[in-house]
């Protein structure tokens, strides 16, 4: 008889678990690991940690893009979740994407096919959409001008003329990546999660990426009551 953690547990990363997850898919052991990363997180964030905590920053893109070499015959695709299926959903032309895709969704694809091979991907990365330069919008919040991209829910600003704000509205698209795969075949594929991905990859003018990797922003950003 299958065990119910076992049933639940995806070795493709399709779906995102939350924290409180842990409780429901692995009971009392799962809460205290809930609890004592917490406890770690905490310590880190006040400056008191013995030792490093590998954190990752949760980012509200969309839609989920996959990207990089197909292993069976070396060319550059991009693709959506379906990328796993038995035979698997993958666009490598225009054409395959408008046979599939449609509107807002089938031009973000096609952005991405157009710009993510000059990163230099090797193997296969998983990421979110977070903006085309069409969606990019200019606001001021507490008098300050603002770069603002807003892919599903939380609307993210940036300064406009910081050195970030200038490498955003320079760009074409923006995306942040989270997972990485290895494998010889889409079907047998391993997830690598909360990996340095973005540093690894080319910085192109028209490709603004970063990953989910939490980095030091002493300096830059606080965190105050």
């Amino acid at each position: 008889m299958k065990k119910f953690t076992t049933y639940i547990t995806e070795e493709k990363n399709v779906h995102m678990e939350h924290l409180e997850d842990s409780v429901l898919n692995f009971g009392v052991k799962g809460a205290r690991s809930a609890i004592n990363y917490l406890q770690s997180l905490r310590d880190m964030l006040s400056g008191n940690v013995d030792s490093g905590v590998n954190t990752t920053v949760k980012w509200d893109g969309a839609p989920a893009i996959f990207a990089g070499i197909d292993p069976t015959d070396g060319n550059f695709f991009v693709a959506k979740k379906g990328i796993f299926n038995k035979n698997p959903k993958i666009y490598k032309t225009d054409k395959e994407i408008d046979a599939d895709l449609s509107g807002d969704l089938a031009d973000k694809f096609k952005l991405a096919l157009k710009h993510l091979p000059s990163l230099g991907i090797d193997g296969v990365v998983q990421g979110d959409f977070l903006y085309s330069k069409d969606t990019l919008n200019t606001d001021t919040i507490d008098g300050e001008k603002v770069v603002t991209f807003h892919p599903n829910t939380i609307v993210y600003a940036v300064p406009f003329n910081s050195d970030l704000g200038r490498t955003i509205r320079r760009s074409s698209i923006g995306i942040v990546w989270h997972t990485t795969y290895t494998g010889n075949d889409f079907e047998s594929m391993k997830a690598s999660f909360g990996k340095d991905i973005s540093s690894k990859l080319k910085n192109t003018k028209e490709v603004w990426h970063t990953d989910a990797t939490y980095r030091d922003v002493s300096g830059k950003a606080t965190m105050t009551e």
